[in-house]
């Protein structure tokens, strides 16, 4: 009775260690309250526990050679687990199936160290049944193992996620084959006859799966940051290439403004014309087309820079035909210290994120305030737009809802970020529930 109410206790240690292991690791996955989770638990490391210990005893009593009773139980333990698992976090079944392997390999790792100290300090303790003495023997390196171990995995862990890893379907192989290797070590007991040597030999296989979750994690994740990298810098490449060519169209479109302008003396002559031979009717017939033509050319300018003026111009133009209230005061001098493309990438985001944003916002949500003020070295741009009142933000970042782009930063934003602190200046972006506020600090290089 001892002895089965000895190997009872240390199940249930390894069972609520385990428990403890994997929701550890998942705790920022969590949705069930602890106190239900923490009970849920107890009862099933209890309950179930008496029911795994009596099956492996009734399975190994019934087979021809002895196996490692925990080989006999892992399956059925396995599956309650990755049910429990999935029933309290928010986690596909792939990435569950990958935390509960993991959670073997401090099982195993404990269980290996205390039958080598045995081999090596008591080895009355590894031969017979289980005694009172094996319950701090086993619990003892359990407790103090497991939990270094959980922080361990959890950082690791987190780095998978931070590296939004895709293929768990294949990962969870390697800590599979870690397992396995252990328990084959285990049962075929032909590889060693030293039963110390034998368990040194299986501290050196956990600490070897340690080792290569710890490299398989820092791999993946520099892999992913640069997959990542790359991807912005390709997207932030691409849109400098359509900001450059809408500054080139801007500049088009100023030339052709200027040669409007130059045109003026002949419709002037014209004019004078008309007049001098009192024909006044057509000469005011004359002037109302001649003014239709030039409403654009003759608006007077929003400030002296000419990339500021000119598109805020044209998206103001853009927006207020849509249907959005536009208000702007501008002050920026024609030599504003900031690059004339640098200058197009930051308005032009600004301006494409607040009028989409706007035309999806309430009627009367509709507007985009803007403000560009120049003090001495530092340039200021404030822009404020109606939205929708639903936004996607995690971590102070405001992530892209276009496809493709889940769980990234819009490159819009990025895009204004780069260019901010190539200026030694910042972008902060803030909401409200129905506000969305971009700010822009720039200094000006002279």
């Amino acid at each position: 009775m001892e002895a089965i109410f000895s190997e009872y206790l240390i199940w249930v240690i390894d069972i609520a260690m385990t428990i403890f292991f994997c929701l550890y690791v998942l705790k920022e996955r969590l949705r069930i309250p602890t106190p239900v989770l923490s009970g849920v638990a107890a009862a099933l490391t209890l309950f179930g526990t008496a029911a795994s210990l009596g099956a492996a005893l009734y399975v190994n009593g019934i087979l021809p050679f002895a196996m490692d009773y925990t080989f006999t139980a892992l399956p059925a333990w396995f599956l309650a687990g990755l049910l429990l698992l999935r029933w309290a976090c928010n986690e596909s079944w792939s990435r569950l199936v990958f935390v509960l392997l993991l959670s073997v390999q401090p099982l195993q790792f404990c269980q290996a160290v205390t039958y080598f100290i045995y081999g090596l300090f008591f080895p009355a303790l590894a031969e017979g049944t289980f005694t009172g003495a094996d319950i701090l023997g086993f619990g003892i390196p359990r407790l103090l193992i497991t939990l270094p171990l959980a922080v361990f995995c959890q950082k690791l862990y987190h780095k998978l996620l931070a590296a939004e890893l895709k293929q768990y379907s294949r990962l969870w192989f390697i800590p599979l084959f870690f397992v396995f290797l252990y328990f084959m070590q285990s049962n075929l007991y032909f590889v060693s006859n030293n039963f110390t040597l034998a368990n040194g030999f299986r501290i050196i296989i956990c600490l070897c799966a340690f080792v290569t979750y710890s490299q398989m994690a820092s791999a993946v994740f520099q892999a992913a940051n640069a997959a990542k990298e790359a991807e912005t810098n390709a997207q932030l490449a691409h849109q400098l290439d359509l900001q450059r060519a809408r500054v080139e169209d801007l500049e088009s479109h100023a030339e052709e403004m200027k040669r409007i302008r130059h045109d003026r003396r002949q419709h002037v002559q014209v004019l004078r014309g008309l007049l001098e031979k009192g024909e006044v009717k057509e000469a005011l017939v004359y002037l109302t087309d001649y003014e239709g033509s030039m409403a654009e050319a003759i608006q007077p300018p929003l400030c002296e820079n000419f990339v500021a003026d000119t598109l805020c111009r044209r998206y103001e133009a853009l927006a207020k035909q849509a249907g959005v209230k536009v208000f702007i005061n501008a002050s920026l001098p024609k030599d504003s210290g900031i690059a004339g493309s640098d200058l197009a990438v930051i308005l032009g985001n600004l301006w494409e994120n607040a009028v989409a944003a706007a035309l999806d916002a309430a009627a009367d949500r509709r507007f985009i305030r803007l403000r560009i003020q120049a003090r001495e070295e530092q340039i200021l741009i404030r822009m404020e737009n109606g939205y929708s009142g639903v936004i996607c933000q995690e971590g102070g970042r405001f992530l892209s809802g276009k496809p493709g782009r889940n769980n990234a930063e819009g490159v819009g934003i990025n895009s204004v970020r780069a260019m901010a602190e190539r200026y030694g200046g910042l972008a902060d972006f803030t909401c409200t529930p129905d506000t969305f506020t971009a700010s822009v600090l720039l200094y000006a290089v002279r």
